[in-house]
């Protein structure tokens, strides 16, 4: 029975998968159904690694950071009338974040190649989070972009010898899927305003940054990623069943996925050989 509690399938996929859908459910009727995200991570890091601060890693940064990310998500949808002077604020802030959590990483580094590092850094995170914000009222097209960051992020992360990355991007995207199976059999679409968006967008910025710069992932992966959320944002048949709607969706964001991976693969490839 260890042995299974132990497997990365179970701490990434199964549980948060299953925790995200009983959240999701018992939240449904509430403006807060997407905060189902918030105890589908925290399993990951329950069973991964556990909840220790100390000493203050990079991977530990992050899932604080993932944790907290939908409670100021819920703070900042309740001032949603003002959402076009907040969103630019939480793209800014996320990026200056994303500076104290690699802080460690960016000290080993001198002169201008830390100056390139921390800029290139600051630029993903902040980009990530306002592609994904740009979801933020579409819970059919937040959900398929999570699904495919998470499979990305994952994939990428076990072809650049992270574990890590992997357990943690693919608990992403099972928490995500669980939301489009809500929104399937409740019919009826939930957006996830910051409360959602912001914790998907955030969490899969640090967890891939974290593989380039602590792992093997290629620094052009980084920027491939930012094509799953412009995926999803295509046209989409809105029309008809809600599944057929998330399965095109989700098809969009898993083909656009398939380039970071396929970067991944071609960098493992080449250091291999």
């Amino acid at each position: 029975m260890s042995e299974f509690l132990d497997h990365p399938a179970f701490q990434g996929g199964i549980a948060p998968f299953f925790v995200a859908l009983i959240a999701a459910f018992a939240l449904g009727r509430s403006r807060f159904v997407w905060l189902a995200i918030m105890p589908a991570y925290a399993t990951m890091v329950a069973l991964d690694t556990g909840f220790s601060l100390f000493p203050p890693t990079v991977a530990r940064k992050t899932w604080l950071i993932g944790v907290l990310a939908p409670l100021a998500g819920i703070a900042a949808d309740r001032y949603r009338k003002s959402s076009s002077r907040i969103t630019p604020a939480i793209v800014v802030a996320t990026g200056l974040l994303s500076l104290w959590v690699f802080r460690t990483v960016l000290e080993n580094r001198e002169g201008s190649a830390a100056v390139l590092a921390a800029g290139g850094i600051a630029l993903f995170v902040a980009a990530m989070v306002a592609a994904v914000l740009r979801l933020r009222d579409d819970g059919m097209r937040c959900g398929a972009a999570g699904v495919g960051l998470g499979i990305a992020a994952g994939i990428a992360g076990i072809l650049s010898a992270s574990i890590g990355g992997l357990v943690a991007g693919v608990a992403i995207a099972m928490a995500c899927a669980a939301m489009l199976v809500v929104q399937i059999l409740l019919a009826r679409t939930l957006a996830p305003g910051f409360t959602g968006a912001l914790p998907i967008g955030l969490i899969v910025a640090l967890v891939a940054t974290g593989t380039q710069q602590l792992a093997l992932l290629p620094w052009y992966a980084l920027p491939l990623m930012l094509l799953v959320p412009l995926a999803v944002s295509l046209p989409a048949p809105k029309p008809g069943p809600l599944f057929s709607r998330a399965a095109v969706l989700t098809a969009c964001a898993l083909a656009a996925a398939a380039l970071p991976i396929a970067a991944a693969w071609y960098a493992a490839r080449t250091s291999a050989s």
